[in-house]
């Protein structure tokens, strides 16, 4: 990566933000639900997610055939059952009757038929697509081999949606939940416009009230034609986003903000000392990581990328330069996934780090590595991404790596990542329903979200028959495999496991923490 690039980059974001601080929030309306986060809003569109605001609102504006609960399990949503063949290929959809969109135009079984065929197109790039890969039809779709009519999926009346699969799927209802319903006829009236704010409709709980690209509140009010609108309790909801974490603090304190994320250090360790009893910490789905750009010489080189694992201390970085409280990791899948069976670990987990430190040395040598090396690491601006590459370079210094810190700001960064303007990166990863399949099928050679570049057709073969399997514990079985082949290439270096720190206000009712990353607005209420 160029640094000239980076730094012009990080610049003008910096400037921008400069331009754009907002003015001071008005007191708290009564019967408003704030909530204050540090990721920008990029899109309005559900199936173009790119950052974990637009998947929270994603849930506040749309619903699936599937949603998710207050504790994070999946239950139906548009869809009010479903029943399955006795071979698991064929899945019938029983839609509720009199759905509507929030312009009050009917909502059948037809909108789902278009909803999965532009998912899947290869011109959406919708992030998890891979996860629908089991339908008929479903691959040669995102590859652009045939038309989207060629997808198994029908609607034999309104209300029936039927979805023939290749082989049997288990989580099929919990990879559905994402697949947010979208109106053709918004699309086919305005186009890629169709997700403005003055134009968008949607069928969740949420309708847009008003929102400009690049602003930083977004304010929604209730959906009265949402299929449960007689359960949603709060009226208005206000998205508060792109603030720094003492920002969102300070705006918590005020009174400005109910519900405010904290991911930096020393604003968590105030809001301990200050404000512990509306304090949530919980555990996350969420595996936080070192990835690699495995195309970029010399990290082409496997025991280039064994080495700076080996050199890394996770202990160090999670408890005492992170500092919020998650935990050292090595595993490539994050705890928290249900009926899992025992992580795979790496092979050094229980070496003292001098001895790996003599191994890290000796492996940068069978690489045919001579001198110094110096990689440059991207990372989304935030003093606690400084700190903690900062401590990075430091571990990495005794076996001949220099490393380079090239800070971006939100929008910038993620373009770079996609770009593979980069030799490492700051890797994070979460799951709104926590699944292995969530993790692991980001690595396969055709996934939209393999910013590492990893290639490696055995695990792709491992992950997609593991997938096939007709039980649970029949895939997790063969999930272990694709973990084994993970630790050993080396596309990400697992550093830290998740947890969500949240301040609540004591007038929020109905929050449940769990380890999924969706808290939608539609199940609290406010005092």
């Amino acid at each position: 990566m160029k640094r000239r690039y980076f730094l012009t980059a990080s610049t003008s974001g910096l400037a921008l933000a400069a331009i754009g601080t907002p003015l001071p929030l008005a007191a708290q309306p009564r019967g408003v639900l704030r909530r204050v986060v540090a990721t920008e809003l990029t899109s309005l569109d559900p199936q173009r997610p790119t950052g974990q605001v637009t998947a929270d609102l994603a849930a506040e504006l749309f619903c699936g055939l599937t949603t998710t609960d207050a504790a994070g399990r999946v239950v139906p949503g548009c869809a009010s059952a479903w029943e399955t063949s006795a071979d698991g290929l064929i899945w019938t959809f029983r839609l509720r009757k009199r759905l509507a969109w929030s312009d009050g135009k009917a909502l059948d079984a037809r909108d789902f038929v278009f909803t999965l065929r532009r998912y899947l197109a290869p011109e959406t790039g919708a992030a998890q697509a891979t996860r629908l890969d089991a339908i008929v039809g479903a691959r040669d779709l995102r590859f652009g081999r045939t038309l989207p009519t060629s997808l198994g999926i029908s609607a034999p009346d309104p209300q029936t949606l039927v979805v023939r699969l290749e082989h049997p799927d288990v989580e099929l209802p919990i990879n559905l939940a994402l697949a947010y319903c979208i109106p053709e006829h918004g699309l086919k009236r305005y186009g890629r416009e169709w997700a403005k704010p003055d134009l968008i409709v949607s069928n969740g709980p949420y309708r847009i009230e008003s929102w400009a690209a690049g602003a930083k509140d977004l304010k929604l009010f209730r959906n009265v034609r949402f299929h449960e609108a007689g359960s949603v309790a709060i009226e208005r909801v206000e998205w508060l986003t792109g603030y720094d974490d003492a920002t969102r603090l300070r705006l918590f304190k005020l009174g400005q903000a109910d519900v405010a994320s904290l991911e930096d250090r020393t604003n968590l360790e105030l809001a301990r000392r200050e404000l512990a009893p509306l304090l949530r910490s919980s555990q996350e789905c969420v595996l936080g990581a070192i990835g690699i750009n495995i195309t970029r010489k010399p990290l082409d080189r496997p025991a280039l990328r064994q080495a700076i694992s080996l050199a890394l201390d996770r202990n160090v970085l999670a408890g005492k330069v992170r500092g919020l409280g998650e935990q050292p990791w090595d595993a490539v899948l994050p705890p928290g996934i249900p009926q899992y069976p025992a992580l795979t670990r790496a092979e050094f987990a229980s070496q003292s780090m001098s001895r790996r430190i003599e191994k890290a040395r000796k492996l940068v040598a069978e690489a045919g590595i001579s001198g110094r090396v110096k990689l440059g690491v991207g990372f989304p601006t935030s003093p606690t991404g400084r700190k903690v590459f900062l401590a990075v370079a430091a571990m990495w210094k005794p076996i001949g790596i220099d490393l380079e810190l090239l800070p971006l700001d939100g929008r910038a960064y993620t373009a770079a990542l996609q770009r593979g303007d980069y030799d490492l990166f700051s890797y994070s990863s979460f799951a709104v329903v926590p699944t292995a399949a969530n993790f692991l099928e980001r690595f396969m050679t055709d996934s939209a979200e393999n910013v590492t570049r990893y290639r490696n057709a055995q695990y792709d073969q491992w992950v997609r028959e593991a997938g096939k399997q007709p039980s649970i514990v029949a895939r997790h079985r063969g999930y272990s495999e694709a973990e084994k082949l993970l630790l050993r290439d080396v596309p990400l270096i697992p550093t830290w496991a998740g947890v969500s720190n949240r301040l609540v206000a004591k007038r929020v009712r109905g929050w449940v923490d769990h380890p999924g990353h969706a808290h939608p607005s539609r199940f609290l209420s406010l005092v």
